[in-house]
């Protein structure tokens, strides 16, 4: 099973053998109130791995912020997608079954 995590998305295969992955994004919890936190959330099953990355970079690149030439907002994309593809992990997980 391939999981992709950090600190602010997670993406786990939904199956062995299929190319889609469930991904989960870190949120806020009650914001604004006292018991306000950061958590995982699931938000959406089933995606090719490309439309995941590709939401992860995007949200990346909204943490971007100035003025910027196209060639300056490619050369930072870049870097995103490069930061990210490095995130990539290959976990191994033994599934227990009871035979009762």
């Amino acid at each position: 099973m391939i999981v992709i995590k950090t600190k602010d998305f997670e993406m786990v295969q939904s199956s062995r053998t299929g190319p889609f992955f469930n991904l989960s994004l870190l949120t806020k919890v009650n914001f604004g109130k006292e018991n306000e936190r950061e958590e995982m959330k699931l938000v959406s099953y089933g995606l090719p791995f490309e439309v995941c990355m590709k939401q992860i970079v995007d949200i990346q690149m909204q943490k971007q912020t100035g003025n910027m030439t196209a060639r300056e907002y490619i050369e930072r994309y870049k870097v995103v997608v490069n930061d990210i593809s490095q995130l990539i992990t290959y976990v191994d997980k033994v599934i227990e079954h009871d035979h009762e």
